[in-house]
């Protein structure tokens, strides 16, 4: 699995999971992206909100295999210092590949390449200056 360490506020995920996903078949529940007021500094910055569903197999090499939900998260991104932004497709869905993190060095100064790969609906891909969970929440199972 790749590297987390460069994404604030990941053990937050980890506790919640156990591990860090891939989020393969996570849903995009929502995307925004805002600025700074003119006052302030040009600092753009993107909130990325997935829903994580965590499934155990039962009955494994059986007619009876099954999957059965366990778990249920959102999970909350925020990407400081975008610029490079791509997104696409946003519908009803947003069922994802992945999200993968890449540490770049664009303009000479460190930062991170966000990839989120679409299987149906939302994807896209940006450059921020640093990525970190702003919170992770526990939704019931039903």
């Amino acid at each position: 699995m790749e590297s987390i360490k460069h994404i604030e506020g990941s053990e937050k995920v980890k506790k919640a999971l156990g591990f860090w996903p891939s989020f393969h078949d996570a849903e995009v529940i929502s995307f925004s992206v805002s600025r700074a007021l003119p006052i302030d500094t040009n600092i753009c910055f993107a909130k990325l909100v997935v829903h994580v569903q965590q499934y155990a197999e039962v009955g494994v090499g059986t007619a009876e295999y099954a999957l059965t939900l366990i778990k249920s998260v959102l999970v909350n991104f925020i990407f400081n210092g975008v610029s490079d932004l791509s997104i696409s497709e946003f519908n009803h869905q947003n069922v994802i590949n992945s999200i993968k993190f890449k540490i770049t060095e664009p303009h000479g100064s460190p930062g991170i390449y966000v990839e989120i790969e679409s299987i149906w609906g939302f994807g896209g891909s940006l450059q921020c200056n640093n990525a970190a969970i702003e919170s992770v929440e526990e939704l019931p199972i039903v």
